[in-house]
């Protein structure tokens, strides 16, 4: 799309990485081995946040910064890491006078900022081409407690591409702390009205850029994104029939997958992107199948009741689902065989409620979130599959429903109603700190699914 290699920053360890959107070359990556006394536990309940320090961008070369850039970037990258509940961000009055003296990006005063409390930095350079249509960032990140550089970062690339970028290099701050990337370049495909219809949407980690993919002009439900993020499937009325449709995420390439009469529904994608598990009411009941890549179905479950919102494992070897096989008007979460479906022993999950449903499966394969009936509302609970204890996961006022996980499984997004308006609001697993609304559309906001992991 664009990017050309450029040249390194430093001599040390020169590394390229792979690119999905943005090509990204790596200026410096410290000894993979070392590890910093700054650690994070991930299957803690607590932890504490490290103090990072974002310096104002330092603009290189010719040209002006039209329109501030630089601080709105800034702002960005500082956001991204705020969101993601491992860093606390120092204040930037506490720090402007040292940052005003150490104008090189290239080293830091360590003894300085330790004095100030400051535990990590990122200094930044950036510049514009003679057209300025393009930019080029370099980000680099500095261990403030162990005196050590420990990677640096260059980006190229068009202004359309600008938050992508900064969202990027947050997800490798992330992933230089705990050894796991962040989520800060996903994406939420969510369900909202539109006069009288309700179409797909999508919507950046960080809640910006919220717009519409579909045009359906009808009933839209149930998105759920391919492995490779290049395609999202859902449930369309658009030809009065709840059919199968198929669509690449910049809206373009729809197409019809299945039309059979009844129900094509709550569509789930294997994890290896070539079958999808779903809900066909063809047989006079609502049953679960997998459409393979060759377009053919295979029956997964044969019972009276009705059986629905198939969600896979991250082996592919079993399929979540919802039943009320165990008492009509009372949904159960069930896990069968991904290949044998019912005909082999169910292993029932739920037993504490008479209404349970819409299982999403952890990245990690150790957990599944689901709606749960408690009382007259509804919350979000986790099973833990190793342990086969429930735990909550949402309370307080209103409603909560439909989770999907983060691509690096440490977040669970959710439509939550109140007031009689429902938005999509994410939340951190372990987290004490409040949940974080991610939609404010006028119509609402519900059905969330969460884009997969790219692999680089």
């Amino acid at each position: 799309m664009f990017l050309k290699p450029s040249h390194k920053v430093n001599r040390h360890s020169p590394r390229l990485t792979a690119t999905w959107v943005l090509t990204v070359i790596l200026v410096l990556v410290a000894n993979a081995s070392a590890q910093s006394n700054i650690e994070i536990e991930l299957a803690r309940k607590t932890y504490s946040e490290v103090k990072i320090a974002v310096l104002p961008f330092q603009l290189k070369g010719a040209g002006a910064d039209l329109g501030n850039l630089g601080e709105e970037t800034r702002g960005i990258l500082e956001n991204d890491l705020k969101i993601s509940e491992y860093f606390s961000l120092a204040e930037r009055s506490g720090f402007a006078d040292l940052a005003a003296r150490e104008k090189s990006t290239t080293s830091a005063d360590y003894s300085a900022w330790n004095d100030l409390g400051v535990q990590w930095l990122i200094k930044t350079e950036y510049a514009f081409d003679s057209g300025g249509k393009s930019f080029i960032f370099v980000f680099r990140l500095y261990d403030v407690v162990n005196e050590r550089f420990l990677v640096g970062k260059r980006y190229r690339g068009s202004e359309a591409h600008r938050r992508r970028v900064v969202h990027r290099f947050a997800d490798e701050v992330v992933a230089q702390l705990t050894g796991k990337r962040g989520a800060a370049e996903s994406q939420l495909a969510f369900v909202s009205w539109v006069g009288k219809n309700k179409e797909i949407f999508l919507v950046d980690f960080d809640g910006h850029n919220p717009e519409k993919l579909t045009n359906e002009r009808s009933v839209a439900l149930n998105p759920d994104w391919a492995p490779d993020n290049q395609r999202i499937v859902f449930t369309s009325y658009a030809d009065n029939n709840p059919d199968l449709v198929m669509i690449d995420p910049n809206g373009n390439n729809r197409k019809i997958l299945l039309k059979l009469p009844g129900l094509n529904s709550a569509p789930s994608w294997s994890p290896d992107g070539k079958d999808i598990a779903l809900t066909l009411s063809k047989d006079s009941n609502a049953e679960i199948y997998v459409l393979t890549k060759d377009m053919t179905l295979r029956r997964l479950t044969r019972h009276f009741n009705i059986d629905t919102s198939p969600t896979w494992s991250p082996d592919g070897k079993k399929i979540a689902f919802t039943s009320d096989r165990s008492g009509t008007a009372a949904p159960q979460i069930y896990v069968m065989d991904a290949q044998a479906g019912d005909r082999k022993k169910l292993r029932r999950l739920t037993f504490n409620s008479s209404y349970n449903d819409n299982p999403s499966w952890s990245p990690d394969g150790d957990r599944i979130a689901f709606t749960s009936r408690v009382g007259k509302r509804f919350r979000i609970k986790i099973y833990d599959l190793e342990n086969s204890k429930t735990y909550p996961f949402t309370n307080g006022a209103g409603s909560q429903e439909k989770p999907t996980w983060s691509p690096d499984g440490r977040f669970i997004a959710y439509a939550h109603q109140e007031g009689g308006r429902t938005q999509i609001y994410i939340k951190k697993v372990g987290s004490k700190k409040p949940p974080r609304q991610l939609t404010f559309l006028s119509k609402g906001a519900s059905s969330p699914s969460w884009s997969r992991r790219v692999q680089r």
